[in-house]
């Protein structure tokens, strides 16, 4: 069968703890298909729990994958495991931890090691919408423009130089481009929201760049103990460190304009124990 997609798609969810496995299964299951050029990447805690998925071109890592190439990995952003709602609960709420969303980058490297620079970074309550008619969700036009990023929710710009705590999150990155890599970024910088994602690299090179400066920041980060800035209140927040890499890669950015995403934000259900 011929596919309908003309370029390889990767379709990326992360997800640890009982519940967000569930919503990312529910997703492969219930509203994705088979086709020769879309791939699922999934990135969790217990692979196993993929197993009788039925999906072609599935593809699924444990984190822990990836920890002998990435030796900060495991000490930095391991998953909190369990295989309980109610243990899950209790660890995330006395264990003090955090969901770091910058571990969505090894989703990155899923899709680069299939061949893939069409990247979608999606949370597991919200799905990407394929085949669509130009109006209404993703259809082969999406590739005639790269590198380009959409994202759905929010877009907003901010300066780096602001004497403000959002400023110094910014700087901090600016700071870290410019002595690691010899990149400046702008005075302004566009944030994104990260519920879903679509990344349209020129080419797996330039993925792969990306990555690295992405992964080399987030190391910095640990290795500095700056990374406490960019807590939240259940997660380590990725836009204010992403903002000016993006900046630097020159990489276009728009909003969901025709609803290639649909998003949920299934909090009661994902996020049980803050709501019970």
């Amino acid at each position: 069968m011929q596919s309908v997609i003309k370029e390889k798609l990767a379709v990326c969810h992360t997800c640890c703890g009982p519940t967000y496995r569930e919503s990312a299964k529910r997703q492969l299951n219930t509203t994705y298909f088979d086709d020769d050029n879309i791939y699922y990447c999934i990135l969790t805690d217990d692979k196993s729990y993929f197993n009788d998925v039925n999906r072609k071109n599935l593809v699924v890592n444990e984190l822990k994958d990836f920890y002998h190439e990435f030796p900060d990995l495991e000490k930095n952003e391991a998953f909190l495991e369990s295989m309980s709602k109610e243990d899950y609960a209790e660890k995330f709420q006395h264990d003090n931890y955090l969901f770091s969303f910058s571990a969505y980058r090894f989703n990155i490297l899923q899709a680069i090691r299939l061949g893939i620079s069409n990247i979608s970074l999606l949370c597991t309550d919200t799905h990407m919408n394929l085949l669509g008619d130009g109006i209404w969700g993703f259809d082969n036009s999406y590739f005639d423009k790269k590198p380009f990023l959409y994202n759905v929710v929010s877009q907003w710009d901010e300066s780096i130089n602001e004497p403000t705590i959002s400023g110094k999150k910014l700087s901090i990155i600016s700071d870290l481009l410019k002595e690691k890599y010899n990149l400046t970024v702008n005075e302004t910088v566009r944030l994104v929201d990260a519920a879903a994602r679509l990344f349209l690299f020129k080419d797996t090179n330039q993925a792969l760049e990306f990555f690295n400066v992405w992964n080399g920041i987030i190391e910095t980060l640990y290795e500095r103990n700056l990374i406490n800035l960019y807590k939240g209140h259940y997660v380590i927040h990725d836009e204010y460190i992403l903002a000016p890499i993006y900046d630097v890669f020159e990489i276009p950015k728009t909003q969901d304009v025709r609803r290639i995403f649909t998003v949920k934000h299934d909090m009661v259900n994902e996020r049980f124990w803050q709501y019970s």
